[in-house]
């Protein structure tokens, strides 16, 4: 028997840094496999055109730690942050 660690959805948002819903539509795009217990309660793979509502999405560790974004984006904030200490150091030069 194989241990693997499984992430419910808000587990996998933290680990990638990013909200809940952007997880989903991650699984959505396919970009991220998502898995969903069955009626026995076996794990299973999610299929992206069958919806059903209140049912959690569960994701592997592994394959949640080796999903990369295409682009890398900045960091919220850090542009507004380094042009306010250029308009700094012009004020006091």
């Amino acid at each position: 028997m194989t241990v693997v660690q499984v992430l419910n959805t808000k587990g996998a948002a933290r680990r990638l840094g990013c909200s809940a819903t952007w997880v989903h539509k991650l699984a959505a795009a396919g970009k991220l496999k998502a898995y969903a217990y069955n009626d026995e309660g076996v794990l299973i793979e999610h299929q992206r055109d069958h919806r059903r509502q209140g049912q959690g999405l569960y994701f592997f560790a592994h394959e949640v730690d080796t999903y990369r974004p295409a682009v890398q984006r900045r960091p919220r904030g850090s542009r507004n942050k380094h042009v306010r200490s250029q308009a700094r150091a012009a004020k006091t030069a």
